[in-house]
């Protein structure tokens, strides 16, 4: 399209040939021109005009929507950053549990070989000691035996009783039933009996 410096040269050419017929040129609407040849109007060239400048409204609206963008991202990146913490947090929880798992099966095991090893102890002790304690029992027998047999066959009894195989014997002359005679024995601390026997006659 033609600038408007030469819309200008052409209508100052235009208003020179005309002069000299002593007419005069009409003046241009505004925009327009007429042109010599008769061929048709000249547009003016215009700068274009300039767009409105944006209200606040929709520079607010823009600014909240990128802030709301932004906020999005942070969010998402907070979580995902809390979501890497908390899964790394379980991991070495879980870890430390095993661990913990396998120290007390450890200790488990270690526990009760010490445990059955203890009890084989003691059974083993318990043996020994029944042994000891039946082999001491064997020497006391021997040794009240022998006691027995170096002691005096003769024991001292009661005044009237006569001392027979370690037994003390009284012989009453007095006439009674046996059941008297038997409750006489009682109140001394002695059995009625019968004399069979030639040596305790």
């Amino acid at each position: 399209p033609a600038s408007l410096e030469s819309f200008e040269d052409d209508y100052d050419d235009v208003s020179l040939s005309e002069s000299g017929g002593a007419r005069k040129a009409p003046v241009p609407k505004d925009g327009e021109l007429e042109s010599q040849g008769g061929t048709g109007l000249y547009t003016l060239a215009r700068k274009p005009p300039s767009p409105p400048p944006p209200s606040s409204s929709s520079r607010k609206g823009a600014r909240s929507k990128v802030t709301s963008v932004a906020i999005l991202y942070i969010l998402v990146a907070f979580s995902f950053v809390a979501w890497v913490l908390l899964f790394a947090l379980a991991v070495v929880k879980h870890l430390e549990l095993l661990e913990e798992l396998k120290l007390l099966r450890s200790n488990h095991s270690e526990n009760q070989a010490r445990v059955w090893q203890e009890l084989l102890d003691t059974r083993q002790e318990q043996a020994r000691l029944r042994s000891g304690m039946h082999k001491y029992y064997e020497e006391l027998q021997d040794i009240t035996a022998l006691i027995c047999k170096s002691s005096p066959s003769r024991r001292r009894c009661s005044a009237g009783w006569k001392v027979l195989e370690r037994s003390c014997y009284y012989f009453s002359s007095e006439r009674m039933s046996w059941r008297d005679a038997q409750e006489i024995c009682a109140d001394q601390g002695a059995h009625l009996v019968v004399v069979d026997s030639e040596e305790e006659q």
